[in-house]
C-alpha cells in the first residue's frame, strides 16, 4: 500500500506577483515537485515561464489595481472579494487536497475554505504575531532586558491591538460576503492548521511556538540571469570595500532609498553596486563614478 504521508498529492499554491512573495512560493513549489507532488501555482503572468520551467503547473492570478494606483482603484478587501470569486473555478477544477497561500494573498485561502479544502500559510518574513513584551512587529528592536523595557513595550501594544482588531472586523466583513463564518481571532490571514515561516530562525525572537507554526528557513529561488557574465564594477581598486544596495521590489516607487544611498556614497572610498529591480525611476538616478547600477541583480551570483 502507498503511505498516505508520502503519496503524491494535488497541491494548489497562491501568491501575488511581487518578487518577495512569488519567489519563496516558487521555491516551495519546486521542492514539492521534487517530492513527486502535483503542484499548481497561481501567480502573476510575469512569472509563468519560470514557474513552468520548474515543473509547476501555472495558473494566472487576478491582477487588480489596489488603493490609489489605477484608473479605478479597489479597496484591498474589495479586491479580495473579486479575486476569491475568480479563484473559485480553479479550486473546483483542480480539486486540490491542500492549498498554500502567501500571507498577503487571501484569495486562494478563502476560495479553498469555501470549497472545504484545508489551507496553510507561507510567511516569507518574520512571524508577525508577537508576545505582549516583544518589540512591535517589524521594529527591529532587540528584546527588552529590564523591567522598564518590558513595561514600555506593554504600553505600546494596545495601539497595535487596535489596528489588528480593525483588520479582524474588515476581514470578517469580507468573509461574510463570501458566505464564510466570522473569526474571533486576529491575524485571520494566517492558517491555524499550518503556518510556514520562511526566514532565518536567528531573526526570530525566542518564544514558545504554537504547534502549527514552523520556522523552516528561507525558501530561495531567483530567476536565471539573462546574461551570466560577471558583474563589472565601473571603477575603484579591488581593495576598496564593496557596498551592495538592494532596494525593495515592492515599495518606494520613487527609489528614495537608492537615490539617497548613491548620493551619500558618491565621495566615499568604496565601490557601490546597486539595482533598481526593473522598476524604472521616474527621474534619472544620480550615478557617481564609483557606482554600478543595474536593472536586476542575481544575488546568489553577486554575493560570492
Amino acid at each position: 500500500m502507498t503511505d498516505t504521508a508520502t503519496r503524491p498529492r494535488r497541491i494548489l499554491l497562491g501568491a501575488f506577483g511581487d518578487p518577495g512573495h512569488a519567489f519563496p512560493m516558487i521555491a516551495l513549489g519546486r521542492a514539492l515537485v521534487a517530492r513527486g507532488h502535483q503542484v499548481t501555482l497561481q501567480t502573476w503572468r510575469r512569472w509563468q515561464e519560470h514557474v513552468e520551467a520548474e515543473g509547476i503547473a501555472f495558473a494566472a492570478a487576478p491582477e487588480y489595481q489596489v488603493f490609489p494606483q489605477g484608473p479605478e482603484p479597489l479597496d484591498f478587501y474589495e479586491a479580495v472579494v473579486h479575486a476569491t470569486a475568480d479563484t473559485l473555478p480553479l479550486v473546483r477544477e483542480l480539486r486540490p487536497e491542500i492549498a498554500v497561500a502567501d500571507i498577503l494573498t487571501l484569495a486562494p485561502a478563502l476560495a479553498a475554505e469555501t470549497e472545504g479544502v484545508p489551507w496553510a500559510t507561507l510567511i516569507p518574513h518574520v512571524y508577525p504575531d508577537g508576545e505582549p513584551e516583544f518589540p512591535i512587529y517589524s521594529a527591529g528592536a532587540r528584546l527588552p532586558r529590564t523591567a522598564g523595557g518590558r513595561a514600555m513595550w506593554r504600553r505600546a501594544h494596545p495601539l497595535v491591538r487596535r489596528g489588528l482588531e480593525r483588520g479582524r472586523l474588515e476581514l470578517n466583513e469580507t468573509r461574510t460576503r463570501l458566505g464564510l463564518p466570522a473569526l474571533d481571532h486576529v491575524h485571520g490571514g494566517i492558517s491555524r492548521h499550518l503556518a510556514i515561516v520562511a526566514t532565518f530562525p536567528q531573526l526570530e525572537y525566542p518564544r514558545s511556538w504554537p504547534a502549527h507554526v514552523h520556522v523552516v528557513g528561507p525558501l530561495m529561488w531567483e530567476p536565471p540571469p539573462a546574461d551570466t557574465a560577471p558583474v563589472e564594477l565601473r571603477t575603484g581598486s579591488e581593495v576598496l570595500p564593496l557596498v551592495l544596495i538592494a532596494p525593495s521590489t515592492a515599495q518606494d516607487a520613487e527609489q528614495r532609498l537608492l537615490r539617497a544611498s548613491l548620493e551619500g556614497l558618491a565621495d566615499a572610498p568604496v565601490r557601490v553596486l546597486a539595482t533598481w529591480n526593473r522598476r524604472l525611476p521616474s527621474r534619472p538616478l544620480p550615478v557617481p563614478e564609483n557606482a554600478t547600477v543595474l536593472e536586476w541583480l542575481v544575488y546568489s551570483q553577486t554575493m560570492p
